[in-house]
């Protein structure tokens, strides 16, 4: 078990991530609703849940140009029980 370095209390392992909202017109190529001209059909909102993810340059160099490397790894965290104390960390 991990403990809170605020509280003393337990802290469980998680994820940050963002909800993000899309919203898609759906329309003909030709004509919208019902045949008429320019009458499209109202926007359908979809939504998915987004990481948050560390993107950081390397040392390595990379290509003809010699252009850096770049390392992405996944955010995730801890947070406690009692106080809501939360520590995040990059993975890997």
């Amino acid at each position: 078990m991990t403990v809170c370095p605020k509280c003393g209390n337990e802290m469980r392992e998680g994820e940050a991530f963002c909800q993000v909202s899309i919203a898609e017109v759906q329309t003909s190529p030709t004509t919208g609703i019902l045949g008429m001209p320019g009458v499209n059909m109202p926007p359908v909102e979809t939504s998915r849940d987004e990481r948050i993810l560390w993107r950081e340059r390397t040392d390595e160099k990379r290509g003809l140009f010699g252009r850096r490397g770049i390392r992405v790894v996944r955010i995730q965290g801890m947070r406690c029980v009692q106080c809501g104390y939360i520590e995040f960390y990059a993975q890997g």
